[in-house]
């Protein structure tokens, strides 16, 4: 491998911290007071916002239309609509992917579930009352906004009803999922992260979550976000949490942080997250789950943002690609359903990973001959030594099995990165308008002053950001995945190693940009330009046991691809249990 240097532009930020009562007063003068429009746009104008402009009325950019939503097209072959029609039927039979995951003392799939009901060991109602058990012994960790414990004993005692007679819905029937406070789910409070208070009763299931519902899962709580989504550290003032199963000195990574916690602690296989930049992957990388954030439209929900999608964090790179199956099918009424429509839309499938009965193919010695791995080398080596060490360890692993390396250079990443901070900072402003104008909605300060730099953004601003996201689309798509034939972009998942957040943060929260920017450095392309991600973890820091994870980022639509790879850093890997856990299944194996 060569790993000598392309051209780069992304360094490290040196901004203020601020953390504890201290923040308040920082987050009025930013964004409240009569200085608020100077210290805003200087705010802006210090993170080279400027480049953006640049690059959009630059010869590489000025002829390319902005693109808003990034809505990739599929030429959906035949044979492509015969294997997704094969491999849906493994939403009733399963598959097993043989690795090790299910033995006593390890993380519990979805399967294991499933075998568990199947072969009459336990029903789902017995099942729940340990996990409810679980719960209430792991509430230190804060990872529920609503849990209610009587709502699962009535969902588990109607998949009982469905087992006793023969007729469980799916492989899902009687498994216990958790849903991120984004979107509504039934019977529940519905928060976004934000006042408690201020909270509203939902009514309706979202069609994600009714997705789920039809397959027979059970709905065990909504977990919480931070507020709004806007900072992937993973801790909420208005919740005090969630705190990391692992060490809960440590940040478990957001903004889907109780769908993290609740996965790695083992209440649930699955939780669904909502990932806008790094919101699924970095929370899974911080807590040592797998997380997928999928093709932009991938799994349908009531959004209308053009970064966020939704994903799977989960134990088993199995239960991703169940969920995967589950809820890729297209939605006509979503916004990417319309977008894109049917013969555009390519259905869920699993690629080359199983046979027709649902096992792993049996390959050669050499599995991955033939895939084709990007690395950007200075963008891969960005961040801290041991982080590095061990990923560089998993791309010689992924070489050893047949893969090829392949230098890659995608130019003016910064630009790119900053005009997906730019989008989401603008969309974060407009769907949070009404709250930020509202003097009796007490927003926590670090999301004020995120809110108030969207709020700040000029239109030339945003429409350079589209004319910027075409141009990486342009790179990425065409220049680098279809003409270099890449299957996937390897990196780290994270920037740094796991952080920990400051001593007085309880409560108040803190404003660290430095850091932010560190924790996100990998994460922004799949967002921006609408591509896959997926993070899985491939080692423990030594000191502090903390989880350090992998990402293999890939083109439109290839999530069956990366999650073929990723088996096999699932194979590699001892996982290790964290401090905070309860085993679900202890009582029935």
């Amino acid at each position: 491998m060569d790993t000598t240097s392309t051209e780069y532009n992304i360094k490290d930020i040196k901004a203020p911290k601020v953390s504890g009562p201290l923040i308040h007063a920082l987050a009025y003068v930013v964004a409240k007071s009569p200085l608020s429009p100077f210290i805003l746009r200087k705010l802006l104008d210090d993170n080279d916002i400027h480049l953006i402009r640049e690059l959009a009325a630059s010869p590489k950019c000025k002829s390319l239309a902005p693109t808003y939503f990034p809505a990739h097209k599929a030429n959906v072959t035949d044979e492509v609509r015969t294997k997704a029609k094969e491999h849906r039927q493994f939403l009733q039979t399963g598959i097993d992917l043989q690795t090790p995951t299910s033995s006593k003392g390890k993380y519990h799939s979805i399967m294991d579930y499933h075998r568990l009901y199947k072969a009459n060991k336990a029903l789902p109602s017995q099942v729940m009352e340990e996990l409810i058990i679980g719960a209430k012994k792991l509430e230190h960790l804060k990872m529920f906004s609503s849990f209610l414990p009587e709502d699962i004993r009535q969902q588990a005692k109607e998949s009982d009803e469905r087992w006793k007679n023969g007729n469980a819905i799916s492989i899902f029937d009687g498994v216990p999922v958790a849903i991120k406070d984004q979107i509504p789910v039934k019977g529940h409070r519905f928060c976004r992260g934000s006042m408690i208070e201020k909270c509203v009763h939902a009514e309706e299931d979202d069609m994600l979550v009714k997705k789920l519902r039809d397959a027979g899962a059970i709905i065990v709580g909504v977990t919480v976000m931070t507020e709004g989504g806007v900072t992937p550290l993973g801790y909420n003032v208005h919740f005090d949490g969630p705190f990391n199963p692992y060490d809960t000195d440590y940040y478990s990574g957001g903004s889907s942080s109780g769908s993290a916690v609740a996965v790695a602690s083992g209440l649930v296989p699955m939780a669904i997250g909502f990932d806008g930049g790094g919101s699924v992957r970095i929370p899974a990388a911080m807590s040592g789950t797998m997380g997928l954030a999928v093709t932009n439209g991938r799994f349908a929900f009531d959004s209308t943002s053009t970064v966020t999608k939704a994903g799977p964090l989960a134990t088993t790179l199995e239960d991703v690609a169940l969920t995967h199956l589950l809820l890729g099918e297209n939605v006509p009424t979503s916004v990417y359903g319309k977008l894109l429509g049917e013969d555009n839309f390519p259905p869920p499938h699993l690629g080359n990973l199983v046979d027709s009965t649902g096992a792993v193919i049996a390959k050669s010695d050499l599995p991955l001959s033939g895939i084709r791995l990007g690395v950007q080398w200075d963008h891969f080596k960005h961040t801290d030594e041991e982080v590095y060490e061990a990923c560089l360890k998993s791309v010689k692993h992924l070489e050893s099995l047949g893969a090829e390396i392949v230098d890659i250079s995608i130019e003016n990443l910064k630009e790119i990165h900053l005009s997906h901070a730019m989008t989401i900072l603008s969309e974060f402003g407009v769907i949070w308008e009404k709250e930020f104008n509202d003097p009796s909605h007490v927003l926590e300060p670090n999301t004020e002053i995120t809110l108030a730099l969207g709020r700040a953004l000029r239109a030339s601003e945003t429409m350079s950001a589209a004319k910027v996201r075409s141009y990486g689309i342009q790179q990425l798509r065409t220049n680098i995945f279809e003409g270099l034939k890449i299957d996937a972009i390897v990196s780290p998942a994270l920037g740094s190693k796991v952080p920990k957040p400051p001593s007085n943060y309880r409560g108040h929260g803190e404003s660290d940009n430095a850091k932010v920017y560190k924790i996100m450095r990998y994460v922004p392309m799949a967002n921006f330009l609408g591509l896959p991600g997926l993070v899985v973890p491939v080692d423990y820091e030594k000191d502090s046991g903390m989880p350090i994870s992998f990402q293999l980022m890939g083109d439109a639509w290839s999530e069956h691809k990366l999650v073929e790879i990723g088996v096999h850093f699932e194979k590699r890997l001892e996982r290790k249990l964290p401090q905070n856990y309860h085993e679900v299944l202890h009582k029935f194996d």
